[in-house]
């Protein structure tokens, strides 16, 4: 998964999720809160078992915070025949998501975010720190 996608949010709390995004996922995927950010994280039905298989391979006193964060937050959805996915209330309200969004491919997995909100996170982005970390990738 990879690009930048427009969609908005209509009165239910449903958005158009993109074509090429939904060719990807293939049918149903899961949706759930992102640590560190205010946006939803995308996960595939692979990708999402192989984070729950790696959580569950260590210790569950490690882990806990982190499984009710997640997976208290976590959802599957599958989009209608409109291309249409419901976002939950609170997965919405975590989020801030109003009407205009954002859908963020990262190879793999995708962030849904609020326009403003990518707009200003874009706006604050530390481009030293990027150049450096680019630098030691020899970007």
């Amino acid at each position: 998964m990879r690009g930048e996608f427009k969609s908005t949010l209509d009165a239910k709390g449903r958005m158009n999720f993109p074509v090429k995004l939904r060719e990807e996922l293939n049918g149903s995927f899961f949706i759930s809160k992102t640590i560190g950010e205010r946006c939803i994280k995308v996960y595939s039905k692979d990708d999402w078992n192989a984070l729950v298989e790696a959580i569950h391979q260590m210790p569950q006193v490690k882990t806990a915070d982190i499984q009710r964060y997640i997976f208290g937050s976590a959802y599957e959805v599958e989009p209608d025949k409109q291309g249409r996915v419901l976002i939950p209330q609170p997965l919405r309200e975590y989020a801030r998501l109003r009407a205009d969004i954002v859908i963020v491919g990262l190879e793999g997995r995708a962030e849904i975010w609020d326009k403003a909100l990518w707009d200003e996170r874009n706006e604050n982005l530390d481009m030293d720190d990027m150049r450096s970390v680019a630098m030691e990738m020899g970007l």
